[in-house]
């Protein structure tokens, strides 16, 4: 016995020894790639979400110039709003006399404050809010690979799940630095197993393209991150809202949805929706917990007859 649990042993060991080889092997690979990257911007609320601004010269302008360095499309950030200064290993910001001025972690800089960012910084620009990083943060690979490739479902257009949660863990952020409104109102369609059974999954695809392009044309302000959480749930993270206005939103999507007329190779497929309003609140400790609150909500809706709203308290 003895014997054989000494040749098992080695063997044992040495598989162990290669897996774990292999992932130090990338997580090496990843951390030299993320120390070559310079710091940058995020850009956490405004459009195109996600998209990463690199801090590579020691002064850029940010505004909405198209000659500036770095050019936002937001009408309510000045022509050039903001100026970043590169000091050796640290990054600084000034605001250059906007008319909306320029708030870092809900304190607003007067004309001639120079600020020097830190890790994680929430930068508000007019109505436009970016994040800043440091050089050589992994995350910056991160968040290179989320603007680069993945944002969006191919199927519906709106924003994948991976990046609804790196958007509300940044909007939870800005809401408790500025003491803003936050809500988020999660959306299932009602029976759906039954159209993709009776219709098939292209007429399922369809339903659920239908359904998307419908919350598009919501009277919205624009600051809206509309994502397909997975299957046939959607979700609506609504800044600066509060549960009264999202409810109403959402009880107009629950009827835009009813009253649609679905057509799909000229039959009529009759469709709801089930949804659930959650808003932060002082006690609410994170992102994950307005998710939960807003999911059991949703699932109130279901188990109470669907094709209705319940706000969570």
């Amino acid at each position: 016995m003895t014997s054989d649990q000494n040749q098992k042993t080695p063997q044992n060991t040495s598989d162990k020894t290669e897996v774990l080889g292999v992932d130090q092997e990338t997580l090496n690979k990843e951390i030299t790639k993320a120390r070559e990257q310079p710091a940058c911007l995020i850009l956490i609320r405004g459009a195109p979400q996600g998209h990463r601004y690199s801090i590579t010269q020691d002064q850029m302008v940010i505004g909405r110039d198209p000659n500036v360095e770095i050019s936002i499309a937001d009408p309510s950030i000045s022509r050039k709003h903001a100026r970043l200064r590169l000091e050796e290993s640290s990054v600084k910001l000034e605001d250059l006399g906007s008319a909306n001025g320029t708030v870092v972690n809900g304190n607003r800089l007067s004309p001639g404050d120079l600020v020097s960012l830190e890790k994680e910084d929430m930068i508000k620009l007019g109505n436009t809010i970016v994040k800043f990083l440091p050089a050589g943060e992994l995350e910056i690979i991160f968040y290179g690979n989320l603007n680069a490739a993945a944002n969006n479902d191919p199927l519906t257009g709106a924003f994948n799940k991976g990046y609804f949660i790196e958007a509300i863990d940044a909007e939870f952020k800005r809401a408790r630095a500025l003491h803003t409104q936050l809500s988020l109102v999660f959306m299932d369609l009602d029976h759906f197993k039954k159209v993709n059974d009776t219709y098939g999954h292209e007429g399922g695809d369809y339903v659920l393209k239908e359904f998307a392009n419908l919350i598009r044309t919501l009277p919205t302000q624009g600051k809206e991150v509309f994502a397909r959480y997975g299957g046939e749930e959607f979700c609506l993270l609504l800044p600066s809202v509060g549960k009264e206005e999202a409810a109403k939103l959402a009880e107009l999507v629950r009827s835009k949805i009813q009253l649609h007329p679905f057509t799909y190779e000229g039959k009529r497929i009759q469709v709801t929706s089930s949804l659930g309003v959650s808003e932060l609140k002082a006690e609410t400790e994170g992102a994950s917990s307005l998710i939960k609150e807003a999911d059991k909500a949703l699932y109130e809706s279901k188990t109470s007859g669907r094709n209705r709203v319940t706000i969570a308290y």
